[in-house]
């Protein structure tokens, strides 16, 4: 069996959950022993920007995978930028605007032209995530085989026209949590006929070391933790605006630290803010296990791994109430708790780190969800189920 997955970007160095998952998906299906291939740009990834050819076009491979690189063109982007900054703010464009965005939005004509000629040699194509050109134009070029893992948001790049008739087109759906296919139902009417839920996969044998981590950065005092990209989109500043009316108001030895990439969206620096910006892999698992609880306050996610991460680790965690996917996993699992406002937020807080018994409790729930969930043995499973839909041709 020959599959192919279609993104934007692909690579160890491309930064992204979409990348991370696209590339842990196919390698862990190749181990399976399907036959997998890319089909991706010269780009880089997202910061990298959307109009430079970093890697050089052709084939190559990447361990069991072969990837497939074409490039992009480098079209006038002056009004790319106002363009998103409507859609972001709950604008309609018309259609030749929507074309006229998607067609910056990471496209590459050579890549069209090979999936709309070699589309039959694939059992299906996996196009990962939706909000690009590749995978608008590509789903369009190879519909009867097109199955896309969307990683939808409730955000307006999912209200676009060309979005929805991508939706109407492509043969099947792939969700990552139950209530982003709940979202995908509400905004393009794909039933249980056209989509599952399979989630995403993790190494589950992951651990961390809580003495490590506080003589590594001299923290002595309880923390909660926040892992991940320190912005708006990630609502990071209402997660550093709660912590500090609530040490306002509330005083004690309790830290907030904050490890990741990019700066923090605060005016000026404050003793109870620890930022460590980016650490590696085992720092951060060690960060986990260190701390009293993890908050993960996005309202925009479609899977959430670091929440994954952190129970992983043994830490219970808290999400914002409107994130109906990272509050579903907190419901489902019992490891965690949810806050709506600020008085939400001091008093989840104080529950967590007064209940000692409870905490462990949800620790302990929240670890055993991740393990029999989304260990990559049951996501290989999942995704094989999927790929019996698929009628084998005789290229397949």
């Amino acid at each position: 069996m020959k599959i192919a997955f279609v993104c934007p970007f692909f690579g160890p160095a491309a930064s992204g959950g979409a990348e991370f998952a696209a590339r842990s998906l196919a390698l862990h299906l190749a181990g399976a022993g399907m036959q997998v291939e890319i089909l991706t740009t010269c780009l880089q990834d997202l910061p990298h920007g959307l109009t430079g050819n970093i890697h050089p076009a052709g084939v190559s491979a990447d361990g069991p995978l072969t990837v497939h690189r074409f490039p992009v063109e480098s079209p006038d982007m002056r009004h790319f930028g106002p363009l998103n900054d409507l859609i972001l703010g709950g604008t309609r464009l018309t259609w030749a605007e929507e074309l006229q965005f998607m067609s910056r939005h990471v496209t590459s004509p050579d890549m069209l032209r090979f999936i709309a000629k070699q589309a039959g040699d694939y059992r299906f194509l996996c196009f990962i995530p939706y909000l690009f050109g590749t995978t608008c134009f590509g789903v369009m070029a190879a519909p009867h085989n097109s199955v896309i893992i969307p990683c939808f948001h409730d955000e307006g790049y999912a209200r676009l026209k060309l979005v929805q008739r991508m939706a109407q087109t492509a043969r099947h759906f792939v969700f990552n949590a139950p209530a982003e296919q709940r979202l995908a139902e509400r905004l393009f009417g794909i039933g249980a006929d056209r989509g599952e839920t399979i989630g995403l996969g993790l190494e589950t044998d992951i651990g961390g070391d809580s003495i490590r981590f506080r003589a590594r950065f001299g923290i002595r005092e309880p923390f909660m933790l926040y892992a991940g990209r320190r912005d708006t989109t990630k609502n990071v500043h209402t997660l550093i605006d709660y912590f500090l009316r609530y040490k306002q108001a509330q005083p004690g030895p309790l830290k907030l630290v904050l490890i990741g990439a990019a700066s923090l969206p605060i005016s000026e620096p404050h003793p109870d803010l620890i930022d460590l910006g980016f650490v590696c892999e085992q720092e951060k698992f060690d960060a986990y296990a260190a701390a009293s609880l993890f908050c993960q306050p996005s309202l925009n996610e479609s899977f959430s791994y670091v929440m994954m991460e952190a129970w992983l680790c043994s830490t219970p965690c808290l999400v914002h109430e409107d994130c109906e996917v990272t509050r579903d996993h907190v419901i489902t699992s019992r490891g965690g708790l949810f806050f709506k406002n600020a008085a939400d937020f001091a008093g989840c807080v104080n529950r967590l780190l007064t209940d000692e018994p409870l905490r462990r409790q949800m620790a302990a729930n929240g670890k055993a969800y991740v393990l029999k969930n989304f260990a990559w043995t049951e996501i290989v499973r999942r995704f094989e189920q999927v790929a019996q839909r698929f009628r084998v041709n005789e290229n397949g």
